[in-house]
């Protein structure tokens, strides 16, 4: 399912540092971009920094309540992003880009792989040739160990929050999250399935659709299997 009223509490359960790491990620691996797409953009705050920064930015996601909160936000910082409802499995553009982002585990949220690669091959056809995609994905190690019996439980006197997770198969988890807002006796209660694949099964299917110069992080640094996200950095061949 995608993101209802949990989305309005998501930002503050992030670290907005993060944020600007990924930034300044992207501007160390990617040149003279102007248009870029994002896929999965949940409150907008890539697409709101990177809109500040001069680039022409269309921020989408398949959440209307993410996209509810985005828009508030865009208001607020004065920012002019171009927000609509998508579903990266089904989606195509008039004008191809320059760059494509699918960031904070987005894709993992896509659980079929058939659908995995019909998210590469959308974002294929989408960018310009010599474009870049870059995407990050819940390595398998966090899947797998990170957050095997996982569960965290805060309770202050304003407010509540529970997340467990469950394991399913390989790769496969199902995050339940419960919040109880005290102040504004409000309660989310929320499931939410992600899996991810082997990191050679997304470069297999990258390389068969055409995507050249596939580089892989952790985290913004060097790649290293025991990390707990993978980023990719491509380009469209």
């Amino acid at each position: 399912m995608s993101y209802e009223a949990f989305a309005y509490y998501y930002d503050s359960l992030m670290d907005q540092n993060f944020y600007n790491d990924y930034i300044q990620f992207i501007n160390e691996h990617v040149k003279d971009y102007q248009t870029v797409l994002e896929l999965g953009c949940g409150t907008g705050e890539i697409a709101i920094r990177l809109a500040h920064l001069g680039k022409q930015v269309c921020a989408t996601d398949i959440s209307k309540d993410m996209l509810e909160v985005a828009k508030y936000k865009c208001i607020d910082f004065k920012v002019d992003v171009m927000l609509s409802r998508i579903d990266m499995c089904d989606f195509a553009v008039d004008s191809q880009l320059d760059l494509i982002l699918c960031l904070c585990d987005s894709l993992n949220y896509v659980i079929d792989l058939k659908n995995v690669k019909q998210v590469f091959e959308n974002t294929y056809n989408a960018l310009k040739k010599g474009g870049s995609f870059i995407f990050d994905i819940d390595s398998m190690y966090k899947m797998e160990t990170i957050l095997k019996d996982y569960d965290e439980e805060n309770d202050e006197d304003d407010f509540y929050f529970h997340w467990h997770v469950d394991r399913i198969s390989k790769g496969y988890v199902k995050h339940s999250v419960e919040i109880i807002d005290k102040v504004e006796n409000d309660q989310v209660y929320e499931e939410h399935y992600q899996k991810t694949y082997d990191v050679e099964t997304y470069i297999e299917l990258l390389e068969k659709i055409g995507f050249k110069n596939i580089k892989l992080y952790s985290d913004f640094s060097k790649y290293d299997t025991e990390c707990e996200r993978v980023i990719f950095v491509c380009q469209k061949g």
